[in-house]
Order: structure tokens, then sequence, then C-alpha cells
């Protein structure tokens, strides 16, 4: 709880919330909340260090397993039916020397060899800013003797195997980058009978490409909407076809060009996305398709640039000399944003943004002062206790 909560209050590195711990309002405060003491930082890590990582991400499981169950997602599924999980990596941090046995390494042109630690993430995500990890598989090279490092395509072998133990029975639609329209991927996925949607970009796979542009356009289904805003108008005009063949795999293409004008008619932007599915595409679901498509950069958004970005700091060096207590770190960070998330995202919250105006940069700010600067009674919480419902809109 002392590692979730450093992540929680956001104070961005243990240092500086052991200055915070230092505060006796503070402490006493964390107590009449969460019922415990607050330990010191480094007490935190020394058991990081020993606490089997595997052990700790089953906490994250359990608890998203809960969300789950309790159908809090319901309202975003694809279809009615799928879960998005999005995969993708990104780099956690990096050292001009040797962190471990673990790192991954490159060498620049002037033979300057920087030592680094990547993460592969399947998560959660959804249309309202959801973006909750079910399962993290850390891309390190684990062997004294290897012909070549580790690498996204390794690790995702190893994280569906995982992601299927985890959650057997979750129906799931698959979002991924233009990196994974291939052979293994395709075959993960049917063997798990996981849906998926997977951007498609010109030149990957080349037989399928000739296919699509050898047939001629009265032979591809088409669909038009438009979209009208206070202040712009989208076009938006589809193309597909089903049943493409790839190897031993059947596949289907979708493509939507869009267009952004202004209310005067000018074109403010024009953007085309594309994408391969082995779900059958018609008229009836090609808008959700792509628009599910679509939601996968909020891994990078939603997911990764504001837990790099907005004081979380994903990327600091959380702990110096061990890759496990790192991992640990790690999956405190995870908790603490599912955590705030449920909060920052619910009807109640939303609304005072939205009347108000304040940033979550001042809500935490505001809470922040409080925790430091004013007794809380006791009496204060539980008097106003009620059990309440949690509401999410899209």
């Amino acid at each position: 709880m002392g590692g979730i909560s450093l992540f929680i209050f956001k104070e961005g590195s243990r240092n500086a919330y052991n200055q915070t711990l230092s505060e006796e309002v503070f402490r006493k405060n964390y107590r009449t909340i969460f019922g415990i003491d607050v330990p010191h930082m480094d007490a935190v890590e020394d058991i990081f260090r020993v606490l089997k990582t595997d052990e700790y991400e089953l906490l994250k499981i359990q608890l998203l397993s809960l969300l789950i169950e309790k159908k809090v997602f319901q309202k975003f599924k694809f279809l009615g039916k799928f879960h998005h999980i999005a995969i993708d990596a990104t780099g956690v941090c990096s050292f001009s020397e040797k962190h471990c046995d673990y790192c991954l390494t490159k060498t620049s042109k002037n033979g300057v060899v920087t030592y680094f630690h990547n993460v592969l993430e399947a998560k959660l995500i959804t249309e309202n800013g959801f973006s909750i990890s079910l399962c993290s598989e850390w891309i390190s090279n684990s062997e004294t003797n290897y012909d070549k490092q580790d690498s996204e395509h390794k690790a995702f072998n190893r994280l569906a195997i995982r992601l299927k133990s985890m959650f057997p029975r979750l129906a799931i639609v698959i979002l991924a980058d233009g990196l994974y329209p291939n052979n293994t991927f395709f075959e993960i996925c049917r063997s798990n009978n996981w849906n998926y949607i997977v951007t498609f970009k010109d030149g990957n796979l080349k037989s399928v490409w000739e296919e699509i542009n050898l047939l001629p356009n009265t032979a591809k289904g088409r669909f038009e909407k438009s979209i009208a805003k206070s202040k712009q108008m989208i076009y938006q005009n589809y193309s597909f076809l089903n049943g493409l063949e790839y190897q031993d795999f059947k596949v289907n293409w979708v493509e939507c060009k869009e267009v952004i004008k202004d209310t005067k008619g000018d074109k403010i932007s024009e953007n085309r996305f594309v994408f391969l599915s082995n779900m059958s595409i018609t008229t009836q679901n090609i808008v959700e398709v792509v628009c599910s498509g679509r939601l996968r950069w909020k891994i990078e958004n939603e997911g990764f640039n504001i837990q790099k970005n907005s004081n979380y700091q994903l990327q600091h060096k959380y702990s110096r000399v061990s890759y496990n207590a790192m991992q640990n770190w790690y999956n405190s960070l995870q908790i603490a944003v599912m955590i705030v998330d449920l909060t920052l995202l619910s009807d109640s919250f939303q609304e005072i943004f939205k009347q108000k105006k304040q940033t979550v940069k001042h809500l935490w700010k505001c809470l922040w002062s409080l925790l430091n600067i004013c007794y809380i009674d006791t009496s204060d919480i539980y008097n106003n206790y009620k059990r309440t419902q949690v509401r999410f809109g899209h």
C-alpha cells in the first residue's frame, strides 16, 4: 500500500515522498484514512527486492477481475460483446552503465552503449479514457549467451500465454499496431479464439496488398457517413473486402478515408485508416470496427504518455540496483492508475471538471495541501460515509 500510495499522490520519486512522510500531519491523516501507518520508501524498496513479481501482479489481476465481474466496462464493449485489449511496448528506464543481467543494450555510432528496460503491455481500453493494465511482459535478455536480443515479437508470444491463463474466458478483441500483421500473430489469435483489429500499413503483407489492388473497385464494399459537429463536418468514406487469403489464414480488410472541413467548407485535415481483422466486415458493423481500431492510440496517450508526463514519472529510476524491485514499482504504478482513473472518470468527477473548469493537476494540488496542513477527523469520514454507485459516461 505504501508503494501504491506514492503514485496515487503523484510524488514522482521515493525521495520526494519520504520528505512528505516527514510531516506529522500527513502521517496522521494517512493513518486516519487508510487505517495503517505509511512506511518509509526505503523499507518499501527492501520488500520489493524480495517480493516475487508474479505474486504482486496477481493483486493487479484480482482487482481488475473484480471490476470486470461487476460489469464496470460493460457499456464500452465492442459490439456489446468484446473488451478492447490494446497491445504495445514502451521504454521504462535507461542507464549509462549496466543495471542488471536482464538489460537490453544499444550502441551508438560513436560506440557508446546504453542499457535499458522495455515492457510489453496488454491494456483494457475504453472510449471514455480507461487504459488499465491486464498483463505486463518484460522484454529482457534473460540468458548470458544469445544470438539476438529479446524483442517485442518474442515478448508477445509469452504475454499471450499468460493473458490466456489469467483470463481464459474473457471475450476480447486485440488491437495492435502495424508491427503485428504476421503469421505468428494470426496463429496466436486463432488458437486462443481471440478477435483482432490490427493496423495495416502500406507495404506490409505484399501478397494481400496485391490482391486488394488488383480487384476492381466494384468488387469492394462501400459505405459513407457524415458527422455534423458544432464547428465542423466530418466526411468518412469506407471500403472493405472479406476473405482475403494470406498463407493459411483468411483476413478481412477495411479502409476509412476521412476529411474534416470547417463551416465554410474549407478542408481542415485529411486522414486514412486501414485495418485487418478476422471478423467479417459488413455495412452494419464497419463503423464500429474502424472506431475500435482507432482506439488503439489510447494505450499510447491515456496509457504511456500520461504515465510518463503526468507526475506518475514512469521513466524515473525507482530502483537503481534491483530488476525485481523495478518491476514491483512498475506494478505499483499500474494499480495506482487503476484507482485514480476509477475516481477521475466517474460521472460525478467529470461534472466537477465541466462546471468549475478545474484540472486534474489543480485537484491533486488541493488534495496534497489538505493532507499536509489540516488534521482530518475520523468522524468527518465515517459520519458522511454511505454506499454509492459509481457511474461512467461515454
